[in-house]
């Protein structure tokens, strides 16, 4: 199941001392229990009725998965009686109004964990139909707001049309009050069209819509994660680690969730600022150097994440790119490219 990024779930991130360890006991009743709400009020999400898909990764002698229709109202429980030390799952949730969350969880053998709450995103271009009025499209903060461009956009980066999200962002109208309603679908727009700028490896126009993001009212973390990434990618590497560094000190102004998630995301977009170093050396001495250090501090990032439980989306994603590039490090050095 592919995993979409989406900041929700996160479990403590901190470098593990030494590798897990694999071992098989007798089973044991396990089980995990969630519950859905809407990531924007915190509440029930508006649809009564969601859709759970799961599928067992550990044991991977345990061939399990389930697709149920549920009430969204409810705490849902997945419970397998397992011998191995944990109880891995990937999880995807849908519900027609909210976007498709993708997730990993996890739970010790012989342990009940949760209710977790699993935070959903309201699509835009989509209300569910309840019992009361519902709006057709999101209310904006004055009349004369066009949404138009942005809804567009949001359609084209959900299909993954990149360079066509970008140029209907392109024609989004900025908004007057940051803090409005428009606001701050703006800056998630924003966010989305700079990130849709760097799967097209335009990096210098990603880092052009980061610097406008980062001067907007509470940008949010995910932001100055990405415009670090533009600094790194496009030579300003230490602005990329200044900027990285000042996000550290802000973490104690967020809740325990994210400052875990955000803390991952640090040490991995750390080891992509020193691949980029490595990806401009000159001689053998500086590749050797920062591709050894890049290296070092990939793995030290994907053994934290692993230790998260439930390892959010966006970690879990990274985890999987970072293992990408160093193996490619390890063979260019070996190859001397």
């Amino acid at each position: 199941m592919a995993l979409l990024p989406a900041l929700v779930l996160a479990g403590c991130y901190t470098p593990p001392d030494s590798p897990p360890t694999i071992r098989t006991g007798a089973l044991e009743e396990t089980a995990l229990v969630f519950q859905a709400v809407d990531a924007g009020t915190g509440g029930p999400l508006s649809d009564s009725e969601m859709t759970v898909r799961y599928l067992v990764r550990e044991p991977i002698i345990f061939d399990a998965s389930n697709v149920e229709r549920v009430s969204s109202r409810e705490p849902y429980e997945i419970s397998h009686a397992v011998g191995d030390p944990s109880l891995v799952l990937e999880v995807r949730v849908e519900a027609d109004s909210y976007h498709r969350l993708d997730t990993v969880l996890s739970v010790g053998r012989g342990q009940s964990a949760g209710p977790l709450t699993v935070r959903l995103s309201r699509r835009l271009d989509r209300v569910a139909t309840t019992s009361t009025p519902a709006a057709t499209r999101p209310a904006p903060a004055r009349a004369s707001v066009d949404y138009s461009a942005m809804n567009a956009g949001n359609r084209a980066f959900q299909q993954q049309a990149w360079l066509e999200a970008t140029e209907a962002y392109q024609g989004m109208p900025a908004p007057d009050d940051d803090m409005s309603e428009y606001g701050r679908a703006y800056l998630e727009a924003k966010i989305r069209q700079g990130t849709a700028h760097i799967n097209r490896s335009e990096f210098g126009r990603a880092l052009e819509v980061f610097e406008e993001v980062a001067e907007l009212e509470e940008p949010g973390a995910e932001a100055f994660l990405r415009l670090a990434e533009t600094q790194c990618a496009v030579g300003r590497v230490e602005e990329g680690r200044g900027t990285l560094a000042s996000l550290g000190r802000a973490r104690n102004r967020m809740t325990p969730e994210e400052q875990s998630n955000v803390s991952a995301m640090i040490a991995y977009q750390r080891g992509l600022c020193t691949q980029s170093e490595f990806d401009r050396a000159q001689t053998t001495r500086e590749r050797v150097r920062y591709g050894a250090q890049a290296t070092q501090e990939l793995n030290a990032f994907i053994e934290g994440a692993r230790a998260m439980s439930p390892v959010p989306p966006e970690v879990y994603n990274a985890v999987q790119d970072a293992e990408r590039r160093v193996a490619d490090i390890q063979r260019r050095i070996a190859g001397g490219r």
